[in-house]
C-alpha cells in the first residue's frame, strides 16, 4: 500500500530543494583546516575561503585544528550541525589513518559528506647537493648493494612522506632505513647537511632547496612532470611502471548536510577553484586543480582507504 504521507513529504522535499539551495548561506561560514597554518593546507583554505567569501558576500572564516594527523579537526568537523556553514578540508591522511590510529573518533566514508576532490601536490626525490645519486636508477642500486644502509627522512611515522618512501621500496625491491622526524624543516636539515641520504619531500618544501642549490632533485612522484622542474623525470619514467604518489586533498561537510546544500557548496568551490586567481595561488605549493564532483570524491575516498590499508600492512607501520 502506498503511505500517501510519504509520498507528499517526498514532493514537498523536492520542491524545497531549489529554494534550500538558493537560500544558501544564510550566514558567514566557517572552514575548519585540520593542520597548523603556514602549510599547504593553510593556502589552500585560504585561496578557497577568500573566494568564496567574496562570491557569497558572507565571511568564510578558517579555522586551524591541528593534532593527531588532522583526526582532531575532522572529528570536528563530523559533529559540527550539518547545515553546510562549517565545511572542511581533509589530505591524504584522511586514507590513511583509519590504518595508523586503533581508534578514529569519526568514520571518514560515514561521518563527512563528500563535496569535491580539489587537487593534487607531489613530492619531489631529493638527495644532498654533493650525494653521488642522481637518478632513481642509482638509488635502486646503491640501496640493493647496500640493503637497509641508507637512511630516508619523514616529518614523522606514517606521513605522506614515509608513505611515499615506503610505496618506492615495496616497488623497486629495496630496504632503506626510515628516520622519523617531527616535521619536515629539521629532515631537511640533516638532509642538506649530508646526515640524511634521501628524502620524498612535499613540493612545497623541497622546491627552495633545489632551487637554492643545496639539495637535487632526482625526481618527481606523480605520473607527469611538475612544471616547475621539467627536466626532472617522473619516479615511473626512471624504471618504475606504476610507481605515483599525489598528496590530495578536498572538501567535505557534516554527513546528513541537505543534498541541495551539498551540490551547491560542491559547485560554487569547483567554480572558485578554477579563477585565474585561485590557479595563480596554488602554484606556491604545485598545485593541479581537479574540482571533482562529490561522487567522484567518494569512490576515490574508497579506494585510497583500501590502497593504504594494503601498504601500511606490508610496511609493518605500527598503528599510533
Amino acid at each position: 500500500m502506498i503511505d500517501r504521507r510519504s509520498l507528499i513529504a517526498s514532493a514537498a522535499s523536492l520542491l524545497a530543494s531549489p529554494a534550500l539551495a538558493q537560500a544558501f548561506p544564510s550566514k558567514g561560514l566557517q572552514l575548519i583546516v585540520p593542520f597548523a597554518p603556514g602549510g599547504a593546507a593553510d593556502i589552500i583554505g585560504r585561496v578557497v575561503s577568500d573566494r568564496l567569501a567574496a562570491l557569497y558576500g558572507q565571511s568564510v572564516v578558517v579555522e586551524n585544528r591541528a593534532g593527531a594527523g588532522s583526526n582532531t579537526g575532522l572529528a570536528a568537523l563530523a559533529k559540527s550541525e550539518p547545515t553546510g556553514h562549517v565545511f572542511g578540508l581533509a589530505s591524504i591522511a584522511l586514507a590513511v589513518n583509519p590504518s595508523l590510529y586503533k581508534t578514529m573518533p569519526f568514520d571518514p566514508r560515514k561521518d563527512l559528506a563528500p563535496l569535491t576532490l580539489a587537487l593534487a601536490t607531489p613530492n619531489v626525490v631529493i638527495v644532498p647537493a654533493g650525494s653521488a645519486i642522481r637518478t632513481i636508477g642509482d638509488l635502486v642500486a646503491a640501496a640493493k648493494a647496500k640493503p637497509g644502509g641508507l637512511s630516508y627522512a619523514s616529518a614523522g611515522s606514517g606521513s605522506s612522506l614515509h608513505l611515499a618512501a615506503e610505496l618506492f621500496c615495496q616497488q623497486a625491491g629495496v630496504r632503506m632505513t626510515h628516520v622519523p622526524y617531527r616535521g619536515s624543516s629539521p629532515a631537511l636539515q640533516d638532509l642538506v647537511g649530508g646526515r640524511i641520504d634521501v628524502m620524498f619531500d612535499n613540493a612545497s618544501t623541497a622546491m627552495p632547496q633545489v632551487s637554492g642549490g643545496t639539495a637535487r632533485a632526482i625526481a618527481v612522484t606523480t605520473a607527469k612532470r611538475m612544471a616547475q622542474l621539467p627536466d626532472v623525470p617522473t619516479v615511473a619514467e626512471q624504471g618504475l611502471p606504476g610507481y605515483e604518489l599525489a598528496n590530495w586533498w578536498a572538501f567535505l561537510a557534516p554527513a546528513g548536510t541537505p543534498a541541495p546544500i551539498v551540490a551547491r557548496l560542491s559547485s560554487d568551490i569547483r567554480a572558485v577553484l578554477q579563477q585565474d586567481g585561485a590557479r595563480q595561488g596554488f602554484q606556491a605549493i604545485s598545485g593541479d586543480v581537479i574540482g571533482s564532483a562529490p561522487d567522484v570524491l567518494a569512490a576515490h575516498l574508497a579506494a585510497e582507504i583500501a590502497r593504504w590499508k594494503e601498504i601500511v600492512a606490508k610496511a609493518g607501520i605500527e598503528p599510533t
